[in-house]
């Protein structure tokens, strides 16, 4: 008999005072893709307050991924994939996470990846 494994991933959000901070992430196996990566996808929808310089990234146990500062407007929307192999998420998991005007924001962890 063959084992079957299975993976969760998903999708979550943090609401911010000024916007809202997307977070998705995927073993490859959930989306017709190799089940030996992480796919992630993070956006940031602003809807208020004066432009920022915003870093999006993304932090496994393996290592924390940076995308490059972008400056996002009100009613404007910024956003970065990434894919690493299921080795780099070694506790299965992943955050994403924004830093902008000097505070580090955090949407809650997507388990269960591989």
């Amino acid at each position: 008999m063959g084992s079957t494994a299975a993976y969760a991933g998903g999708s979550t959000s943090t609401e911010l005072s000024n916007g809202v901070l997307y977070f998705e992430a995927h073993n490859g196996r959930e989306i017709g893709q190799s089940s030996s990566k992480v796919y992630t996808g993070e956006r940031y929808k602003k809807t208020g307050g004066s432009a920022v310089s915003a870093l999006l990234k993304v932090d496994f146990a393996g290592g924390l991924y940076k995308d490059t500062v972008k400056t996002v407007k009100a009613g404007q929307t910024i956003s970065w994939s990434l894919s690493v192999p299921v080795s780099v998420a070694s506790d299965c998991s992943a955050v994403g996470l924004m830093s902008a005007n000097g505070t580090t924001y955090e949407t809650p962890y997507i388990k269960q990846l591989c």
